[in-house]
């Protein structure tokens, strides 16, 4: 069966949501875009620890968000220490953040969906790990903070937002494009 995103949303099958493609000074070009754990590093390297982009996802959260309280976000970051830095970064700013990766102990990530629809969490900042196969219904803002030349993952990625939850009205996607190509 074959459901074309606009067809699922008329049909109110999914969330309706507003997506921002977020431009930053981040410069990718030096990342070479062979797929793989290179292109991971490369990544990293240009991401983890960008103090001034972690201020621009902050900022943009606080300016695109109508009420910061009952977010309940995924940050899809590029690796465990971008995810580690972003909770960190998030928290700082008076968030309730955490970062949860494939290290994160089974019993926790079993948690997140309960803790999340409950507002113990607001931003669980992740990395290969919710792109599919678990079910997080409340999830009403998604900040795409790696890029990515992979429809399959943009479409997992941006699925997470996309599922009805009772008290949901829409999904934020705010995606962080730095200066991908100009």
């Amino acid at each position: 069966v074959e459901l074309r995103l606009w067809d699922a949303l008329d049909q109110q099958l999914l969330s309706p949501f507003a997506y921002y493609g977020t431009a930053d000074e981040t410069d990718f070009s030096e990342v070479k875009w062979t797929g793989g754990a290179s292109e991971i590093a490369d990544l990293d390297r240009v991401i983890s620890g960008d103090h001034v982009r972690a201020r621009l996802v902050i900022q943009s959260l606080q300016k695109y968000c109508s009420d910061l309280d009952t977010t309940r976000a995924i940050a899809f970051c590029v690796s465990v220490q971008h995810a580690k830095f972003m909770a960190e970064q998030f928290s700082s700013a008076g968030l309730k953040a955490m970062a949860v990766t494939g290290a994160t102990e089974r019993d926790v990530r079993q948690s997140i969906p309960n803790r999340l629809a409950t507002g113990q969490i607001q931003i669980v900042c992740t990395c290969d790990l919710y792109n599919e196969g678990v079910d997080l219904p409340d999830v009403n803002t998604l900040l795409l903070l790696r890029p990515t030349q992979s429809p399959v993952l943009f479409e997992q990625q941006f699925g997470r937002g996309l599922r009805l939850a009772p008290e949901k009205e829409s999904c934020l996607v705010l995606d962080f494009v730095g200066r991908y190509r100009q």
